[in-house]
């Protein structure tokens, strides 16, 4: 059964970087990418299946964990992940408090790897 992954960030090196990854990793999968929050609700309808979400938590508009709680009133997605270069103890108090992962930018192939096949 192929997975559904939704990629925001609004570098579009980090989405395609992050895209690359997936596409080696996962079989069929398919990816949905959003530049800012706005897009991605726009882009995800409710009741839509998300299996995995890569949320940039500095993003225009809204920020990535304002992101994550919108997307959860909209939808249940299993595996949710933040992704920042803002290592503060704060946000990863916030994520950890809202059931996400916490993952430091620059992305690593090997950790986001481990945490598709987890």
């Amino acid at each position: 059964m192929s997975k559904t992954i939704l990629v925001v960030d609004d570098s579009i090196v980090s989405r395609m970087m992050i895209k690359t990854i997936i596409e080696s990793h996962v079989q069929g999968v398919d990816i949905i990418e959003a530049g800012n929050g706005a897009q991605a609700l726009d882009k995800v309808a409710e009741g839509k299946v998300i299996d995995v979400a890569f949320v940039d938590y500095n993003m225009p508009g809204m920020t990535g964990l304002e992101l994550i709680s919108a997307l959860a009133a909209k939808l249940t997605i299993p595996k949710v992940v933040l992704l920042t270069a803002n290592i503060q103890d704060e946000i990863k108090a916030q994520a950890l408090a809202a059931g996400v992962t916490f993952m430091n930018k620059p992305i690593d192939e090997e950790v986001i790897a481990t945490f598709l096949q987890s």
